[in-house]
């Protein structure tokens, strides 16, 4: 696949090289899974029950995508991350909204540009905001590629007390890392509630990205956006599940060394 455009000064920066390493496709066997994953209603964590993202161990256990009693659908990607840690993610999800560059480097066949706003902007220059604090009120504006050509992502990162879940547990076992939004998906502006966790699995880092397609959570409280008629094809889902395990797969090969190398230096 053809690479994402850059900037003309992109070649000045020293994470340029990470822009020009390949980024491995889906292989075979993980076509076939993307186009056999569906699960049950029965086997999807419900929105309601979010929480259970904080505890020791996969909610639900596999990978895939599953349809959801009020209408929407949950997307579930549990990637291993073996050489990656909690300060790492941390400081990459305060750290790649600020450049455009940045973004394409996660995925540069499929990451476009990012625009951050000006109190994401604030709060990531800021040395007095705590790094796993960031991302709390900035809303990333994002073009990618989840399977068709590219499309508008609007990400509003919140505190993840604001959206149900109990900061007190982000740094423990099962949560070592959390970020978590309201999202606006593509033209048609479809809500997603999108959860970002990571924690030890049988003493292996493993990014947990959960997608429920169809919600928002307002005050609170999780609420299913679209009305009745409306109904989820499968194709998304399975667009977003493929391009979960494409860019967090590669994110786990490239964040140890770009951490080594840029975190030491000012945000921007």
């Amino acid at each position: 696949m053809a690479k994402v455009p850059v900037s003309a000064d992109a070649k000045k920066k020293s994470y340029y090289k990470y822009y020009e390493m390949d980024i491995d496709g889906l292989t075979e066997e993980q076509m076939r899974f993307v186009a056999s994953c569906k699960g049950t209603q029965e086997e999807a964590l419900s929105i309601h029950d979010r929480r259970k993202l904080q505890e020791p161990g996969l909610y639900p256990e596999k990978s895939g995508y599953f349809p959801l009693k009020e209408g929407g659908l949950l997307v579930a990607g549990n990637i291993p991350m073996p050489n990656v840690t909690a300060e790492m993610l941390q400081w990459w999800f305060a750290w790649h909204g600020l450049d455009p560059l940045r973004y394409a480097i996660w995925d540069p066949e499929d990451h476009f540009d990012v625009k951050l706003d000006a109190e994401g902007r604030r709060r990531a220059l800021d040395p007095e905001v705590p790094m796993d604090q960031k991302t709390w009120g900035a809303t990333h504006t994002v073009q990618e590629s989840i399977g068709g050509p590219a499309d508008e992502i609007v990400i509003m990162f919140t505190e993840p007390a604001k959206l149900g879940f109990d900061n007190a547990n982000i740094g423990t076992e099962g949560c070592e890392f959390m970020v978590a939004a309201n999202a606006l998906m593509g033209a048609m502006k479809v809500p997603v509630v999108m959860v970002e966790a990571a924690g030890k699995v049988d003493g292996v880092m493993t990014f947990k990205a959960r997608f429920w397609v169809g919600y928002h959570i307002i005050d609170g409280e999780a609420k299913y956006m679209l009305p009745p008629e409306v109904k989820l094809p499968d194709e998304i889902a399975m667009g977003l599940i493929g391009h979960n395990i494409k860019e967090f797969t590669h994110l786990g090969k490239i964040l140890p060394q770009v951490y080594a190398e840029e975190s030491n230096k000012p945000m921007i």
